[in-house]
Formats: C-alpha cells, sequence, structure tokens
C-alpha cells in the first residue's frame, strides 16, 4: 500500500489579497513563523516552494538547508510564470516570441533549481493559456506552440519529471488543458516520459469529474506525478479544506489511490482568508489522515466491493460505505 507523503506551501498561511479586498484577509507572517506553523501543524513533511523563490532563499543549497532545519524538505516546485503580467496572453502558448522565450528561460532556471534543491519534480501550470471571448485566439496555433515548448522544456529536464496541471477555467475563462483526458492526449503527443499529470482534485471537481476516475486514468497511463488535495462546490477553484464538501467522492479517491503505487506528494493546496491559518492548515492534515484511515477500512471489504461494482449493484455497496461514514 502507497506511502502517505503529505506538503504544503506557504500560500496556505498568506495574506489572501484580492480583488475585493485589495489589502489581504489577514496580517503577513514572518517567514520563520510560516515555517514554523507548518513543521508543527501535524505530519507534514514537506515544503511544495515556489520559483522565482521569494520569501525563501534564492540558493538551492541554503533552501534544503533551511527547510531542513524545520524538519521539512523541498517536495516538488511551482514556477509562478502565471503571476507575471507579461504572460498574460499565455505563458506557453502565447505567439508574442520575445515573451515565450522569458517564460520558457524562467520555467528552465525553475526546473534546474528545482533538480539541486533535491526536489521530487516541477509543477507548470499553464494558468494563462487561454481565452476569454469567441475569435480571440487560433487554436491550432495556440496548440502547436503549446506542445512545442512543452517538448522544449521536457528534454531540458532530461530525466527529472515534470507535472502539467489542468484546470477548467480561472484565471482564463476556457483553459487550453481543461480537463484530464485533454492532458493525457497532450503528453501521448508529446511522447516523453518524464511529462506527467498533476491531479487537482479541486480542479477535477470543477471541470464535472470524477476525482477517483480521474486518478485511475493517470495512473494507468504512468502519468500520476503529483496529487493536490482541497474542495469546492463544483462551480469554481477556492480551494477549500479538502473532504469538507465533497465527502463521499473524496472517499472514492483516496479508497483508488492507496491501490497505486504512488509513491509522490499529496499536498495541501488550501486558501484559507476567513479562518485561523494555523488551525485550519492543521485540520487539514487531519482531514487527510481521516479519509485515509476509512479507505484502509474500506479496502478491508475490496472483494465485496468490486463484486458489487461489476454487478451493478451500488444499494449493496452503499450499505457497506455510509455505515463507516454516518455509522449504524
Amino acid at each position: 500500500m502507497m506511502e502517505l507523503n503529505v506538503d504544503a506551501h506557504l500560500y496556505c498561511l498568506g495574506v489572501y489579497k484580492e480583488r475585493y479586498v485589495p489589502g489581504g484577509y489577514h496580517e503577513e507572517m514572518a517567514l520563520h513563523e510560516q515555517l514554523e506553523a507548518i513543521s508543527k501543524a501535524g505530519g507534514i513533511t514537506g515544503l511544495n516552494a515556489t520559483y522565482p523563490t521569494h520569501p525563501l532563499p534564492d540558493d538551492p543549497v541554503r533552501l534544503a538547508e533551511t527547510l531542513k532545519g524545520y524538519g521539512l524538505r523541498v517536495s516538488y516546485m511551482l514556477v509562478t510564470n502565471w503571476l507575471d503580467g507579461r504572460f498574460r496572453n499565455g505563458a506557453f502558448s502565447t505567439n508574442e516570441h520575445a515573451t515565450l522565450r522569458d517564460s520558457v528561460g524562467m520555467c528552465k532556471r525553475g526546473i534546474d533549481f528545482a533538480k539541486a534543491a533535491g526536489a521530487d519534480s516541477v509543477l507548470l501550470w499553464p494558468a494563462q493559456d487561454g481565452f476569454d471571448y469567441p475569435f480571440q485566439i487560433s487554436y491550432g496555433d495556440a496548440w502547436k506552440r503549446l506542445t512545442e515548448t512543452l517538448t522544449e522544456l521536457a528534454e531540458h529536464a532530461g530525466a527529472f519529471r515534470l507535472a502539467l496541471e489542468p484546470k477548467p477555467k480561472d484565471p482564463r475563462q476556457k483553459s487550453l488543458i481543461n480537463n484530464t483526458g485533454t492532458l493525457l492526449h497532450l503528453i501521448r503527443k508529446i511522447g516523453r516520459d518524464n511529462l506527467g499529470c498533476a491531479l487537482d482534485i479541486g480542479h477535477a471537481a470543477a471541470a464535472q469529474e470524477s476525482m477517483a476516475a480521474s486518478l485511475v486514468q493517470m495512473d494507468m497511463e504512468g502519468r500520476l506525478f503529483q496529487v493536490h488535495l482541497n474542495d469546492n462546490y463544483k462551480d469554481a477553484d477556492p480551494d477549500l479544506i479538502m473532504g469538507t464538501i465533497n465527502l463521499v467522492e473524496t472517499l472514492e479517491m483516496f479508497y483508488y489511490l492507496l491501490q497505486t503505487e504512488y509513491g509522490g506528494w499529496c499536498s495541501i493546496d488550501v486558501i484559507l482568508p476567513r479562518d485561523d491559518r494555523v488551525k485550519a492548515l492543521g485540520l487539514s492534515y487531519r482531514m487527510i489522515a481521516r479519509y485515509k484511515r476509512m479507505a484502509e477500512r474500506l479496502l478491508e471489504s475490496k472483494a465485496e466491493l468490486l463484486a458489487n461494482m461489476e454487478g451493478y449493484r451500488f444499494a449493496d455497496n452503499a450499505d457497506l460505505i455510509f455505515p463507516l461514514i454516518l455509522g449504524e
């Protein structure tokens, strides 16, 4: 059974500035306070860091040493080219040649930094690669440039893993890599073994996908590189605490996750503007542990569950699942 490795990011303890509250909802925490809180939140042992790295050290050795002092290590790194307004027309698919080369250069530097810091992988999120209106972009040309850019980055990375994250929309109204099927098609087209998927279960829910089905598809292709855990009401991606909204679907995802050989990180990927950030981070870890325990108990009835699925007997499976959740 897979080992559970849990990490978090500094955004979990952020200020949360937005257009409605430009100053943010919280006072800023010092870096040492954030790292201390993450290290004491339960069983979190990794930090997924950004590139560029501010406010963390901008030297990979110093970064690894800093985190080690808190009992943490670099899990993976996220290249945050989507935060730069220069890439508003796409960081991987824009037809603005100089802008695209700037983004590619940032990604390559991030990959090299992540390798040196001992990270397991790099996350590439094409957040700005999409469109907002009909007739705004040439879809075929954008897809061609996206494919070429990702191929170049995968070749640069060598054997080092790069994970791509699908999302139906936000910040663009329509994303080019909008769901699991589109991403798997793209990865197959590129044909590089080091290019894989980040399953963000909130993105899958917002895309009206089954979290578990998306996980199984990625795993069957050998492309499940990262798992990001949060929740939503399937109409947006507010990064709520995992398992607080979609209880049964989250449990089903864990039921299948525990049957894989996934050895990567399960990432607490939450935004907490109106709650106590430190308490909610601890709750996020405990929710992961609780769902894991429930899924382990379900796996004790795996043969019966599978037989009921093969016979299309949902009612019989419900009588196995819901007493576990609700009690007799």
